[in-house]
């Protein structure tokens, strides 16, 4: 299959571009799955306390953080084998993430029932569980994750390419989460009470039996998928380069301080992270939001529907904004100005959401959640056409930089890329999990008790998203580089 064009640079295209994509689509799908679901299932099912739960991401998060950053400079020192040099690494990744992400709903420790119907409990032996299955599987998403970012800037070299690669990514994105959320959300719509789901009553039993059986039927699917992506890699280029030598383990470790020292790279990288920070926001709220402020004061029946409206308005913003933003990024040919106005877009839409503070009728409500956090969402993972291609970028330019500082080594642009991918992509990685493991300390002390179905404090929840984009929005003001977008 071809897979470059006339020049020397490589590019993905056909079969290999759609076979690279599958992998992270097969990743996202179970990140959606299991990040959107497992603090409402541990939190309102299990009735763990909301302490806890959020220790347990927050450890995830971190632990991924410092996974991918580790990874990321070992991938960058494997000596390339003939299966290939970061390839080998899913094979090993796949079941070591997938088991712990199964056994996540499958808690053998629940909290006494008499504690747990008045309120949320702090009961260890379940706590410990969550946060040790989070921790493993955090350690083997971020290997997969890091694989199959650090080597794209080696397998796809154009920016248009990247471009191409990126749109991709971003519709199948969207398609992972309506996926991987909307099964949650109709379970959430199937129960008796969706505002009483505790493990003993029968809404709690239907969520109890029903999470293992999807998160296994998901994982399957999964697997085909991450294969698929696996044998569409084609990493036979290392072996046709000059002879790869091997560094020491302290050489190797210096490769985490060279991005660090990047200042535009720590710029963009730093509005990245920012704008995921909406995504966090919006994987702990969304579903109370919906049953106690979209559904205030209304019948368990009319809440269940406003979770199936949720998903049809999750299905149409997302594919609606996510074409309307890539038709402005080809009209306007410029990455950096779409992505700044992608961002005023968010910040417009989750300001608006402060009209929940009035008490609107039923009608309002819903025209005014389709307007606000239809944007905010649509335009949310719009974002994934911005962010990849700038990576990189950054990544090519860092390896220019690399090579004029390192003229005695006989090193070409591909050995200089190959050195610093896994780095750049890994130092993002850890940004973004710091990031989401504070946020999850937040928003756990936030909707502790009571809060957790406070309408004043979920609405203000959701708008935070605004202030996350309004310093994304300034941290690319102060952004220097200019791309050849041809």
């Amino acid at each position: 299959m071809e897979n470059t064009k006339k020049s020397s640079l490589r590019e993905l295209h056909g079969a290999r571009l759609y076979g690279y994509s599958m992998g992270f689509f097969g990743i996202m799908l179970m990140f959606m799955l299991t990040g959107s679901y497992s603090y409402t299932f541990y939190v309102y099912t299990i009735r763990l306390d909301s302490i806890l739960v959020s220790i347990g991401s927050t450890l995830s998060m971190v632990t991924m953080g410092f996974s991918s950053i580790i990874f990321g400079v070992i991938l960058d020192n494997t000596k390339p084998k003939k299966i290939g040099k970061r390839r080998p690494y899913i094979l090993i990744a796949l079941p070591l993430w997938l088991i712990p992400t199964i056994l996540g709903y499958l808690p053998p420790w629940l909290p006494p029932k008499a504690l747990a119907m008045s309120s949320t409990v702090l009961y260890w032996p379940t706590a410990i569980w969550y946060w040790v299955v989070s921790i493993v599987r955090a350690i083997f998403s971020s290997l997969l994750m890091i694989v199959f970012s650090s080597i794209l800037p080696e397998i796809s070299q154009t920016l248009n390419n990247r471009k191409k690669v990126a749109t991709l990514s971003a519709n199948l994105t969207v398609l992972s989460s309506i996926i991987g959320t909307s099964f949650p959300i109709i379970i959430q719509s199937l129960v008796e009470d969706s505002r009483n789901t505790g493990y003993w009553t029968n809404s709690g039993k239907f969520i109890m039996n029903v999470m293992p059986a999807i998160s296994i039927i998901f994982g399957i699917l999964v697997s085909i998928l991450i294969i698929i992506a696996f044998f569409s890699i084609d990493e036979s280029f290392h072996l046709k380069g000059s002879e790869f030598e091997k560094k020491k383990i302290k050489d190797t470790f210096k490769g985490l301080f060279i991005p660090v020292k990047d200042k535009e790279y720590m710029k963009v990288m730093a509005a990245g992270v920012t704008t995921q920070m909406s995504q966090f926001t919006l994987s702990y709220t969304i579903i109370p939001f919906i049953a106690f402020v979209l559904g205030r004061n209304l019948s368990p029946a009319q809440i269940s529907s406003f979770y199936i409206f949720y998903i049809i308005i999750r299905i149409l913003t997302n594919f609606i904004w996510l074409y309307i933003w890539k038709r402005l990024m080809q009209k306007q040919g410029n990455l950096l100005k779409t992505y700044k106005l992608n961002l005023i877009f968010m910040i417009f839409g989750a300001f608006l959401e402060f009209l929940f503070f009035f008490n609107l009728t039923v009608t309002l409500r819903l025209i005014l959640f389709v307007l606000s956090f239809g944007t905010v969402l649509g335009s949310m993972y719009a974002t994934a056409l911005f962010n990849q291609p700038i990576l990189n970028e950054m990544v090519d330019r860092a390896a220019d930089i690399y090579l004029i500082d390192n003229t005695q080594k006989s090193l070409n642009k591909d050995q200089a890329v190959t050195l610093l991918s896994g780095a750049y992509n890994g130092l993002m990685m850890f940004a973004a999990s710091i990031v989401g493991a504070f946020s999850s300390i937040i928003y756990g002390f936030i909707f502790q008790g009571e809060n957790s179905t406070n309408p004043v404090i979920l609405t203000i929840g959701l708008m935070f998203m605004g202030f996350f984009q309004i310093v994304a929005l300034g941290l690319l003001q102060l952004f220097k580089v200019k791309f050849k977008e041809s």
